[in-house]
């Protein structure tokens, strides 16, 4: 479930909205934020398809790894991109719920970042082991 009381400028990608991506909410992504370092935080990634998905595990020795970015408007921003990653009103609905987490950057500097995590059943999915999804 999200927490859409917390408000922080921070979003971590994982998938397809990281800058090696040229879809269109990426490149939205890149207009309406500053990059500002790769970073990773403890958990799994799996494979759906053509873009993967991520379980949050705060005690997990598995990481994922993503980009992290101050977005210049949050409110706007996490508006268009909650339709793309098919956020629902109600958060047991949606494909993905967006959540406040804790990101860690390559420079060792923790951030309360928001990220879209993945709301559905894992088994039988494939584990992307390394934590990085190149697509």
């Amino acid at each position: 479930m999200s927490d859409y009381s917390e408000e922080t400028p921070f979003l971590f990608v994982y998938g397809t909205l990281k800058r090696a991506f040229d879809n269109p909410f990426a490149k939205k992504l890149r207009n309406a934020s500053t990059f500002l370092d790769e970073g990773t935080f403890p958990g799994l990634l799996y494979r759906i398809s053509w873009y993967p998905a991520a379980i949050y595990l705060p005690e997990s020795d598995s990481r994922v790894q993503g980009e992290l970015y101050r977005m210049h408007a949050p409110r706007q921003t996490l508006k268009l991109l909650d339709e793309y990653e098919e956020v629902m009103p109600d958060w047991k609905e949606g494909l993905f719920v967006r959540k406040i987490i804790k990101v860690l950057t390559g420079d060792e500097r923790t951030f309360s970042s928001w990220a879209y995590l993945y709301n559905r059943p894992v088994d039988g999915l494939e584990t992307i082991p390394d934590g990085k999804f190149n697509g």
